[in-house]
Order: C-alpha cells, then sequence, then structure tokens
C-alpha cells in the first residue's frame, strides 16, 4: 500500500515537455500577447495559440489523434454549450455592471480588439486557429496531461484554475473571471466527453457570437 501511495505521488509531476509548454504558455505567449502585442493583437493570438497547438500534437501525435476521434453529435452538443455560456455571459454582465463600478469600462476593453481587423478575418482567425489552437493545448494537451498524473477530477480542476490565471497578464479582472467560467464549461465537456470537438465546436461558436455577432460589450 505504502508503495502504491509513493508510485502516485511520483506520477504526478508534470513532464518535462509539458512543464515546458505550460511555461511558453504562461510568460511568453500571454505577455506577448496580452501585454506587449508587438504587432496587430488577433495575429500575435493566433501565432501564439497556433504554435502551442503544434508543439503539443508534436509531442504527443498519437494521443491527440485519440482525442480528435469526431462524431455527428459533437455538432450539436459545442452549438447548445456555446448557447449556454452565452446566456450566463448576457446574465452575468448584467449583473455585474449593477453591481461592481468598473465592470462596464473593463468589458468594453475587451471589445477595444475588435476594431483591429475587419470582422470577416477576425472570424477566420477564431474558427481556423485561435478556438482550435486554445483547445488543442489547454484540454488536449495540458488538462490531459494532468488527468493521468493527478486524476480526473483534480487534473480538470487544475488546467482550468491555470487557464484563468495566464489571464491575470491583462489586469482585467472581469476577463479573468470570463475565462475562469469558459473554462468550467470546456474543461467539463473535455472530462465528459473525452473528445476535444465537442470543446473545438463550443469555443469557435462562443468566441464568433460574442466578439462578432452579438457582442456583450
Amino acid at each position: 500500500m505504502m508503495e502504491a501511495k509513493t508510485a502516485v505521488r511520483a506520477g504526478a509531476s508534470l513532464s518535462p515537455g509539458v512543464l515546458g509548454l505550460l511555461a511558453a504558455a504562461t510568460i511568453p505567449v500571454w505577455i506577448v500577447v496580452f501585454v506587449w502585442t508587438p504587432l496587430n493583437f488577433w495575429y500575435v493570438m493566433a501565432l501564439g495559440t497556433g504554435g502551442l497547438a503544434l508543439a503539443g500534437t508534436v509531442a504527443s501525435p498519437s494521443a491527440m489523434r485519440a482525442r480528435l476521434q469526431f462524431r455527428a453529435s459533437d455538432i450539436l452538443i459545442g452549438l447548445a454549450s456555446a448557447a449556454v455560456l452565452y446566456a450566463v455571459f448576457f446574465v452575468g454582465r448584467e449583473l455585474t455592471t449593477r453591481l461592481l463600478p468598473f465592470a462596464n469600462d473593463q468589458i468594453g476593453a475587451v471589445y477595444d480588439n475588435k476594431a483591429l481587423l475587419a470582422p470577416a478575418r477576425i472570424g477566420l482567425l477564431i474558427g481556423l486557429v485561435i478556438g482550435p489552437g486554445e483547445e488543442l493545448f489547454w484540454r488536449g494537451v495540458l488538462q490531459r496531461e494532468l488527468e493521468a498524473r493527478l486524476g480526473g477530477w483534480r487534473g480538470y480542476a487544475l488546467a482550468t484554475l491555470l487557464y484563468a490565471a495566464v489571464h491575470v497578464f491583462t489586469g482585467n479582472v472581469m476577463l479573468v473571471v470570463a475565462a475562469l467560467a469558459a473554462g468550467v464549461l470546456w474543461g467539463g465537456m473535455y472530462l465528459r466527453f473525452g473528445r476535444l470537438w465537442p470543446g473545438i465546436i463550443s469555443h469557435v461558436a462562443w468566441d464568433v457570437t460574442v466578439f462578432l455577432l452579438m457582442p456583450l460589450g
């Protein structure tokens, strides 16, 4: 029994490869995207998330292929969950803007990036790179690794907290809360289904809706 507990504790540490990817996500990528932003925000975001997703896929191609199995039901699951998430954010905006004096300005600051690029290009970047890239890395690499080493629920919880934590670099409390809420949903979908397509479809549909079709700010 003691040997089994020791083995579990030893296996709970992240592999060097995943630690490197996590460092790349939390330090260069998100700081460059949200703080420095040397180029257009949308291009930097696409390069960062796309690069992390590619690195994670190359590091473990067989595991990624297994998580990318597609079922027709993934479309309905993804779209329905995106609609639920939008409703949650709609209600959340109404409540927070009434209760928190800084909420309206911080929500508006998120939408300042809309003016940086034509809507069609933003939609393409979200749909082809940013949305899929975030799900491939945060759920397909990081959460998968944490679940394998810490157990399903613990891995899910830690991955979700880390996803929210990297948004602290923005200095925008509302964005951090939004990332936490979205991470709870998308991470929960990965925990439940063990596949990435439901979360990818949900992430893309929600991003396109909240930024382009029916903005909340």
